[in-house]
């Protein structure tokens, strides 16, 4: 069982205000180390949501957290505004859902929960998390 506590792991700079390589790097190197170490000392299990975008960008970042026993979850593939499940249609949804699986599970993730970047989702989101296996 997983604690209420969720992860969205994405390599926004909101210093920025832009997806940043960089900030990918310092999330793998800083952050990430720092957080599952807080977890572990307090017996913390979670859910991270990774972006296929990100996962790209590092994809060692995966069994870093499912090596301490967390819950992979997809956040899409993409967090840019054009991406957004709210404007896409059912069709671009499933894409956007199959990559972000693809290179999950091509990192040794088993992936079976999804969330939306930014929550934003419509009347075709449902379809297509179940056409593309999500639980």
């Amino acid at each position: 069982m997983y604690a209420l506590i969720t992860n969205d792991v994405e390599e926004f700079c909101i210093a920025r205000g832009e997806m940043s390589y960089d900030t990918a790097i310092r999330i793998r190197d800083e952050a990430l180390p720092k957080l599952l170490a807080l977890y572990s000392k307090y017996e913390i299990k979670s859910t991270f949501y990774f972006l296929g975008s990100f996962t790209r960008m590092v994809p060692e970042t995966v069994s870093m957290v499912q090596n301490e026993g967390h819950e992979i979850g997809s956040h899409a593939f993409s967090h840019m505004n054009q991406h957004a499940f709210d404007q896409l249609s059912l069709r671009d949804q499933i894409l956007h859902l199959k990559l972000s699986r693809k290179v999950l599970e091509s990192n040794g993730a088993v992936v079976e929960s999804f969330r939306a970047p930014a929550l934003r989702i419509n009347e075709n989101t449902v379809k297509a998390l179940e056409e593309t296996g999500f639980t």
